[in-house]
């Protein structure tokens, strides 16, 4: 099986965060969140696919949607067309009370290299 083919059978992820190749950093979402918030304080989220090495952005190829899920819950989804979005999510999140251990996790579809997930641990005090 080929690489691109295999790309398409499993959630994929950098293998090495300190030394991605140009497709882990074309793919990997990006997650912007302070590292320490405070529980039922409202923070604004940023997943960005492309920030680290620009994503294409046309037809044949572009990020189809980005989804948000705090630990394993979902919290949103945004929906992209070619060329005239960008693979950008900012969201207000506010986290509960009673939730000491957070991963924000996000996944995102390319079309041509399947879905990619990116994650950030924070600290809710």
């Amino acid at each position: 099986m080929s690489e691109e083919r295999s790309l398409f059978c499993q959630v994929n992820k950098a293998k090495d965060s300190n030394n991605m190749t140009d497709l882990e950093k074309k793919h990997t979402p990006v997650i912007s969140v302070p590292a320490e918030i405070r529980a039922g304080e409202t923070v604004e989220v940023t997943v960005e696919v492309g920030k680290l090495l620009a994503h294409p952005n046309e037809p044949g190829h572009f990020i189809e949607w980005i989804d948000l899920y705090a630990n394993w819950v979902f919290l949103a989804r945004i929906d992209l067309s070619a060329v005239t979005t960008q693979p950008t999510l900012k969201i207000p999140v506010t986290i509960p009370h009673g939730i000491e251990n957070l991963t924000l996790r996000a996944f995102e579809r390319c079309n041509l290299h399947g879905v990619w997930e990116g994650t950030v641990d924070v600290k809710v005090a």
